[in-house]
């Protein structure tokens, strides 16, 4: 046993004793609890501060890969490992898999951009490609998103800030909506401005503080083109609230008699000539 104890186990250029694994089991320990200790610490220093889930996520990811890191370093010393040499050796392949994987640490340091620049938040609705959806998680790597038909999409983080992206939920929360509609030639254009107003201003989720507005926006090929542009503070309802306001002008235009056109074509008929 004291030979064991002296001479260990011999493995290449390394030389394990019972005391080196004793020591490396104690460092494994000694790391898981110094990160139970931080994770109590810092849980109780996160509930009385303001700062966000997120963030929260990223800081405790951190310390826990930096203590691993260190760990992993204090035991590879133990053994006899010489670092240098391994780093050394193993310069060429960091090389190649760095290559590899440029995307992904792209989507890394995009990750630690939207935590702690703070331009996006858990709980933010977004306007991404055209699509609106609400920040439910931001990861190292990538965003998770719920779009307003419940579907769940993964992002990588550096589709959110590589482009631009309009954020709702941050500065004014207020935001214009256009609602188009066409008329008949021949109708009453100011009938229709005020029409179009009142429809707008009778909806609930309007904001009335701001002025709403009815444009003249062309002569079409078939009808009189006009838009109405109102505000709301829930761009998440924006669909519900538009087609809201059609209802209403439908109904206003079928009262009033003001025709919504469809596209018409006169078709000329010229017969042959008789010889």
């Amino acid at each position: 046993m004291k030979d064991f104890i002296q001479s260990g186990i011999h493995w290449g250029d390394f030389n394990f004793t019972l005391v080196d694994v004793m020591i490396i089991v104690l460092i494994v320990i000694a790391a898981q609890s110094l990160i139970w200790f931080l994770r109590v610490v810092l849980g109780r220093v996160f509930r009385k501060t303001s700062i966000e889930e997120g963030k929260q996520f990223m800081i405790l990811r951190l310390l826990r890969t930096l203590i691993y890191a260190i760990s992993v370093a204090i035991a590879l010393e133990t053994i006899g490992a010489d670092l240098t040499l391994l780093w050394a050796s193993s310069a060429a392949l960091l090389v190649g898999v760095g290559i590899g994987l440029q995307n992904f640490f792209n989507d890394v340091i995009s990750g630690f951009v939207l935590l702690f620049e703070g331009g996006v938040r858990v709980g933010d609705e977004l306007e991404v490609d055209g699509m609106l959806v609400k920040v439910e998680r931001i990861d190292l790597r990538s965003t998770r998103v719920v779009t307003r038909y419940g579907n769940l999409i993964v992002m990588p983080n550096g589709l959110i800030s590589g482009q631009t992206v309009r954020n709702f939920s941050q500065g004014d929360t207020a935001s214009m909506l256009e609602l188009k509609v066409g008329v008949a030639y021949g109708s009453d254009v100011k009938s229709v401005e005020r029409i179009l107003v009142e429809c707008a201003n009778a909806e609930s989720l309007v904001i009335r503080k701001k002025e709403t507005a009815a444009l003249f926006q062309d002569f079409g090929a078939s009808s009189l083109d006009f838009s109405v542009f109102f505000w709301v503070n829930q761009p998440w309802s924006r669909s519900v609230i538009s087609s809201n306001i059609r209802f209403r002008v439908d109904e206003a235009f079928r009262r009033e008699g003001i025709r919504i056109p469809f596209p018409q074509r006169d078709v000329h008929m010229i017969p042959p000539e008789v010889e």
